[in-house]
């Protein structure tokens, strides 16, 4: 009989906490990750299994991580080094999981863990409505308007779980939708839980929608896209072209004049303006103006960045000089960020740290492309690299408009995401040994 204090036990426990916690607690997720990582390292001292050494994916996050660390080193800026490794420390997440998830029965997890996505995904849709935050006490409510409609009767909210921002939970439920999205189809599950998921999804789908984030939504329509293109390319073409008129029509209600000066007196209504503004620049002026700032800090700080959290810093004097050019006054704090991951990680961390950054990715996009191959279409295996590779390729997309990579709760999913299907890719080598 297995001893109840093994590696194994301990393992197959604070993956459940991680996975569940990973929808509400950024403490939970934290103290699960480092007790998983004590677990991994003690059995790797033991056992002298040396075997992620071996793969790129690991060399590619060492070698971002000391980047993140030499920047602030070697460039002119005084930085915090201990939290620019902080910020990254959990990146060798998906390796731990990769050995680990041996030890748990992978359908029973997922199954637990889409019982929770669910209840998060619940609670967001009530919130869009109705604003509520049950889950804190009255002075510490995160509730967030969106913007009154007639004559503030009724409200539209941000729906945002129990997250900080509504960008964090449709970030989060972004990369939860390819995950439960590709099992709807897998062959390994029996009719019954096919259904559930495919209740579930909608649901996600609806919290992702309630969030009312338009890179979410962006980032949701490219992984949307990649798992009906896994299903049928024909269809994908059809449905490309369907979204195409969709946009050239939401573009042509936007310019007539009438609808631009009209008050919203309805929730749809609303939210068909906040889909459409996003084809408006003058909607958009904000971060593009962020965004050529950040260029700006990129020409004067191209090699090295500027370091971790320097952005209060540094920013502003590039933000003063656009507000002088063009008049105008930007409404979000330099604190935040550019809203692009990848100009951010560049202005932070310099081209190297840019470069180690975007490998991360592709590796394991690769990866995963690679042994696609090996699977049987619509096995579990399958289901899950399909999930990885859709899921990360949206989360990129998205990214192009948000820093949310930074966010515990969305970085954590995304290394989750990542861990599962790196899992899938070490079985069927595995199975070939």
């Amino acid at each position: 009989m297995e001893s109840l204090f093994s590696a194994k036990n301990w393992n197959r426990w604070f993956i459940y906490i991680l996975f569940i916690c990973s929808t509400f607690s950024i403490a939970g997720i934290e103290a699960s990750i480092l007790i998983l990582y004590l677990i991994s390292l003690i059995s790797w001292i033991r056992d002298r299994r040396m075997s992620h050494f071996k793969n790129p994916f690991l060399w590619a996050i060492i070698f971002f991580m000391t980047i993140s660390v030499l920047s602030g080193l070697l460039n002119e800026y005084e930085t915090d080094h201990i939290m620019a490794l902080r910020t990254n420390w959990r990146l060798i997440l998906p390796l731990i999981l990769a050995g680990i998830l041996r030890d748990v029965d992978e359908d029973r997890l997922i199954l637990v863990f889409m019982g929770f996505v669910m209840l998060i995904s619940v609670y967001g849709i009530i919130q869009f409505f109705t604003g509520v935050d049950w889950l804190r006490p009255d002075n510490q409510s995160f509730t967030t308007p969106y913007k009154t409609v007639d004559s503030g009767r009724y409200y539209v909210f941000h729906g945002k779980g129990n997250f900080s921002h509504h960008l964090t939970y449709g970030g989060y439920l972004l990369i939860c939708f390819p995950l439960l999205g590709s099992l709807i189809f897998c062959k390994d599950w029996n009719p019954f839980t096919r259904s559930i998921t495919t209740t579930i999804v909608i649901l996600v789908l609806l919290a992702i929608f309630s969030s009312l984030g338009r890179s979410i939504w962006l980032g949701t329509i490219v992984t949307a896209a990649i798992l009906i293109f896994r299903l049928s390319p024909k269809i994908m073409f059809s449905l490309t072209i369907f979204v195409f008129a969709i946009g050239s029509y939401l573009y042509l209600q936007f310019s007539e004049k009438s609808f631009q000066i009209s008050t919203p007196n309805y929730r749809l209504e609303l939210v068909k303006k906040r889909i459409i503004s996003g084809f408006k620049l003058k909607s958009n002026q904000d971060r593009i103006l962020m965004w050529e700032s950040g260029l700006a800090a990129i020409k004067d700080h191209f090699w090295l960045g500027i370091g971790y959290d320097n952005d209060e810093k540094i920013i502003p004097s590039y933000r003063e000089h656009i507000s002088h050019r063009t008049g105008h006054r930007f409404w979000t704090k330099s604190s935040t960020g550019v809203h692009n991951i990848y100009l951010q990680t560049w202005i932070n961390y310099g081209v190297f740290g840019f470069l180690g950054f975007l490998s991360i990715f592709f590796i394991f996009l690769s990866q995963c492309i690679k042994t696609l191959s090996k699977t049987t279409p619509f096995s579990f295996e399958n289901s899950v690299l399909w999930a990885g590779i859709s899921g990360v390729s949206g989360f990129m997309i998205a990214g192009f408009f948000e820093n949310n990579f930074r966010d515990g709760e969305v970085q954590t999913m995304l290394l989750i995401l990542i861990g599962l299907s790196l899992h899938q890719i070490k079985k069927l080598k595995d199975k070939i040994f």
